[in-house]
């Protein structure tokens, strides 16, 4: 009996240890969006206890869908794929949107405050009808990556303008560390004012 109440006593302890070790070690949290001619595609990657546990959503024209995985093995992987489902009840949605969006700016502003911005990394190919519209544009650029370089020395942006065809692709990826113990109350307040608008 005692041996049992030792073995419950320590997986307890095992588990609020790895809660408040979530809690305290910042989430990262990798945003890339891609697009080279038609194809599009954004990827949202989350690690979270140092990457044990990770996470990937991938939106593109050919897929989209979710996986999560825990120590390097997939747990869960789902196709996101909308299935056809009742029409919505917009004088519903019309009456609650006012505080769907009170909840929602105060969830973004808790969010912006405590995000960090780790780096920031970029290829873009810009072209546009006019060769002196596509130098300014690309002018522009380099100076808006000069500005991103002082604040965030890890920035990386490379830029090619194209004086020949119109074309606007680019590979931009932003790093970012967000402490999950700063946004828990947040989001629980916004489920509670937003539960009878979502759900």
């Amino acid at each position: 009996m005692e041996t049992l109440l030792l073995i419950l006593a320590i997986v307890f302890a095992l588990i609020i240890v790895l809660i408040v070790a979530t809690l305290l070690i910042p989430a990262d949290i990798s945003l890339r969006l891609f697009k080279d001619g038609a194809l599009a595609e954004v990827q949202v990657a989350f690690g979270v206890l140092r990457g044990i546990v990770s996470g990937r959503l991938d939106f593109s024209t050919e897929k989209q869908e979710f996986r999560l995985r825990v120590l390097g093995a997939t747990v869960i992987k789902k196709d996101l794929v909308e299935k056809k489902k009742e029409p919505t009840d917009w004088k519903k949605l019309v009456v609650n949107a006012n505080e769907l969006y009170d909840a929602g700016k105060d969830l973004a502003l808790v969010l912006t405050r405590n995000i960090a911005i780790k780096r920031f990394k970029g290829k873009m190919k810009v072209g546009l009808s006019d060769p002196y519209e596509t130098g300014m544009l690309t002018g522009f650029l380099y100076a808006g990556g000069g500005i991103a370089h002082a604040f965030l020395p890890e920035t990386k942006l490379e830029i090619e303008p194209s004086f020949v065809q119109e074309q606007m692709d680019a590979d931009i990826e932003l790093g970012l560390s967000l402490p999950l113990f700063k946004i828990v109350i947040p989001v629980i307040r916004f489920f509670r004012r937003t539960r009878r608008t979502i759900f």
